[in-house]
């Protein structure tokens, strides 16, 4: 089959990254660390920045829509290398490296968050784009220098490894679930149902409470404020953390207990990343000493 050459090179991808988990572990923690202090150095602007670069602004991961451009761009400057059009390659070719930054930028602060398999994928998937990029810039040196065919050949190399670390990022969202919304099968709640106790709910506290939807229990979290009763899911979109073991932050936010995402305990909506997905919104009422909740009805 045609197909059979590219996946003999995919399963050889997944042999090396079972085969050395241990120095991708390791290498893949380290430079996490490394990441991760970077942000925390920024203070409120590294947290700002790591918001962006998630995509918590357009609610959505920001990596995945930016990745188009220099892939894009490389594709097409291999085109134009195979049809003889040198400057529009040259030039296509540098947009994919000026592109590529922002990019890396962004999948690095999805990536700190990661762990286990995904952090060793991540890590083979960020050294394969180091080597792409740097094959990218020796084409432009070579280029630059007139040395055509060695430019187009170095492209050509890095065109190639960028293509198996474009697939890696594939199954870091297909295989793994990596940025993947832990919300986005779950029902909506039509009817309401008793969620928890209301003699159990504490002012100004969170508490866990859930419901059952097609037999299979679904977590809240709920906050009483006053004779008010807030509730959202109580899995985090990010990576499903438990919110019922969240704390209470600024501005009435549960945080998540794994990665720290802030989510409005009002409408949902992501204050602070990694998530950028807002968690479900319930309505809520008291019935019978029972705080009762459904899915809330979004209206223009």
């Amino acid at each position: 089959m045609v197909l059979d050459p590219v996946r003999a090179v995919t399963d050889r991808l997944d042999a090396v990254i079972v085969s050395q988990a241990e120095p991708l572990e390791a290498g893949g923690r380290t430079v996490q660390g490394w990441i991760a202090t970077a942000f925390r150095f920024g203070g409120s602007a590294g947290q700002s920045t790591k918001n962006v670069l998630n995509g918590v602004w357009l609610g959505h991961p920001l990596h995945p829509a930016l990745t188009d451009v220099p892939i894009g761009a490389w594709t097409t400057s291999l085109i134009f290398d195979l049809l003889g059009l040198d400057r529009s390659a040259d030039a296509t070719l540098t947009l994919g490296v000026v592109a590529s930054i922002p990019t890396a930028l962004a999948g690095a602060a999805d990536w700190v968050d990661a762990g286990d398999e995904p952090r060793r994928v991540g890590f083979l998937h960020a050294l394969l784009n180091v080597g792409a990029l740097c094959l990218y810039l020796a084409s432009m040196r070579a280029r630059a220098a007139g040395s055509r065919a060695l430019g187009v050949g170095l492209s050509a190399t890095g065109f190639g490894i960028a293509a198996l670390s474009a697939w890696l990022g594939g199954e870091l969202v297909y295989r793994h679930g990596t940025s993947v919304n832990r919300n986005a099968w779950r029902e909506p709640v039509q009817d309401f149902q008793v969620a928890a106790d209301a003699a159990s709910l504490q002012e100004g506290r969170l508490s866990a409470g859930k419901i059952s939807v097609n037999g299979q229990d679904v977590p809240l979290v709920l906050l009483k404020r006053g004779t008010e009763i807030l509730a959202l899911g109580g899995t985090c979109s990010h990576w499903g953390g438990p919110l019922g073991e969240g704390k209470l932050v600024d501005d009435d936010c549960v945080q998540c207990p794994w990665h720290g995402s802030h989510f409005d305990m009002r409408d949902g909506s992501v204050h602070k990343g990694p998530a950028t997905a807002p968690a479900p919104v319930f309505e809520t009422r008291v019935r019978d000493g029972r705080v009762e909740v459904r899915t809330r009805i979004l209206t223009a």
